[in-house]
């Protein structure tokens, strides 16, 4: 096994770890802690769902799916075999990253774990629709690195 191969094995598992993640929380937790701001940002925190640890999950993995994506890329690099499908790819999986870091945890965090800070209702209410819309771009980002890892390895 080559390590171009290893590499786009490892970067696909990833890529399809944060997919399917992505969309169990788009579909199942984001809908609990969004429904109605601030009542529903401090509910979540104290139901048996909020007890959840994502950040556990999270920590590890957001690094690992960014990480193995420039893996990949460099080892095609290497090995003269770097495609489009593979650079549009990890170029999604990259912003994807970077976006989260930048934008969506610590708002997030504001949300949850500060309850919004002193913000008035609908103020909250319009960023927790705003964040939705912004996730499920986040979430295309994500599945045009699914598919193109997927595609690339098949190349």
């Amino acid at each position: 096994m080559t390590l171009q191969t290893a590499s786009l094995w490892f970067y696909s598992a990833m890529a399809s770890l944060v997919f399917g993640a992505a969309v169990y929380e788009a579909l199942v937790v984001h809908p609990a802690w969004s429904r109605k701001p601030p009542e529903s940002f401090v509910a979540f925190m104290g139901t048996p769902v909020g007890r959840m640890n994502i950040a556990a999950f999270w920590i590890p993995v957001v690094p690992l799916f960014a990480l193995s994506a420039l893996a990949s890329v460099g080892a095609a690099g290497m090995e003269g075999t770097l495609n489009r499908m593979l650079i549009a790819s990890a170029a999604c999986a990259v912003t994807a990253v970077a976006w989260t870091l930048i934008y969506f945890r610590p708002t997030v965090t504001r949300f949850l774990e500060q309850q919004g800070g002193n913000a008035p209702a609908e103020r909250l209410q319009a960023e927790a629709r705003r964040w939705i819309v912004l996730n499920w771009i986040r979430v295309v980002l994500i599945v045009v690195s699914w598919f193109g890892v997927l595609a690339a390895s098949h190349s």
